[in-house]
């Protein structure tokens, strides 16, 4: 086994965090796995992963060497696929991730659209309103929402917007809508549920500029913001939501937008990813036709930031 079928092997075991379900997979005997596996660590001198009774875990020096395999085997790969000239076809997957709601409504067209121009290039689209962990779950770009904070990550930012609380006309029907941010107390607030951390502070700007908070409650969460959109349509509480995703919604008036002179901070969509300042082809490609297509509709109520002041930069912690 040379090296480049090591990393393969790795990357294998990392993804599927178990032996025997690579073993399985490959159609090899487990031992075989395990074998290489511990070949790897011989040779490195570092445990690249942690084994417990239930599941495989990276250690972080196997982190680190994870995005160092997946660095190097996609430079190879887009290295072979453009031999002869650096304008080849694209070829290979690309592993996306966004939120649920956005990622149906945005992101999915645009990776059909992206496909059409790049036929050798396969995507696989992971949709979770939670933050997944790009180095442990094998994810090339995550498109996020708001301030990042990891320092293995680059982010791009792609477009700023802005949320807004709205809900239905069948509930403001019911309840007066707030003529403060305050008032928010004494009505039903969707609100998003991320693992540990429910969205129960809500953002404002005062009259000043200057930021607060406000903590809201309701008689549901969900882990999904379509969800909390249904829930809204229906008449059963106020939402707190990006533009992107009540856009078309707020413009036929099927939701109607509330305490909007109390415009909350922009907030900004980010392309977050693992390669470091100068990705290979196919993710800079991907990163370059999102910066080109990925934009609120004419009219909205959302700002679009001037493309000419993004840029790439690191994110600190």
């Amino acid at each position: 086994m040379d090296r480049f079928d090591e990393m393969e092997l790795f990357l294998d075991i990392a993804r599927r965090g178990s032996l025997s379900a690579v073993a399985r997979a490959r159609g090899v005997a487990p031992s075989t796995v395990t074998l290489g596996l511990q070949r790897m660590e011989a040779r490195l001198g570092v445990r690249l992963l942690a084994r417990s009774t239930r599941r495989l875990s990276l250690t972080p020096e196997g982190e680190g060497y994870r995005a160092d395999c997946q660095r190097i085997l996609t430079d190879l790969a887009e290295s072979e696929a453009g031999v002869g000239g650096r304008e080849g076809p694209l070829t290979g997957l690309l592993r996306v991730t966004a939120t649920n709601d956005f990622g149906r409504a945005r992101v999915a067209p645009l990776v059909d659209a992206f496909l059409r121009l790049h036929p050798g290039v396969r995507v696989e689209l992971v949709l979770s309103d939670g933050v997944l962990d790009l180095i442990e779950e094998g994810i090339d770009v995550a498109l996020r929402f708001g301030p990042l904070a990891d320092s293995r990550l680059t982010a791009r930012r792609i477009v700023s917007g802005r949320r807004v609380v709205c809900a239905a006309p069948a509930y403001w029907a019911r309840h007066p809508p707030p003529r403060k941010p305050a008032d928010l107390t004494r009505h039903n607030c969707l609100v998003l549920a991320r693992p540990g951390a429910p969205q129960t502070s809500w953002a404002f700007r005062d009259e000043d500029g200057r930021v607060f908070h406000v903590r809201v409650s309701g008689d549901r969460t969900a882990n999904d913001g379509g969800v909390l959109k249904d829930w809204a349509l229906a008449g059963a509480g106020v939402i707190l939501k990006s533009t992107w995703d009540v856009e078309a919604l707020l413009a036929s008036g099927h939701l109607v937008s509330a305490l909007d002179r109390f415009t909350l901070p922009d907030i900004d969509l980010h392309a977050v990813h693992t390669a470091g300042r100068e990705p290979g082809r196919r993710l800079a490609a991907f990163l370059a036709f999102l910066d080109e297509h990925l934009h609120l509709p004419p009219g909205s109520v959302g700002a679009r930031r001037r493309r000419a002041s993004r840029k790439s930069s690191s994110l600190g912690v």
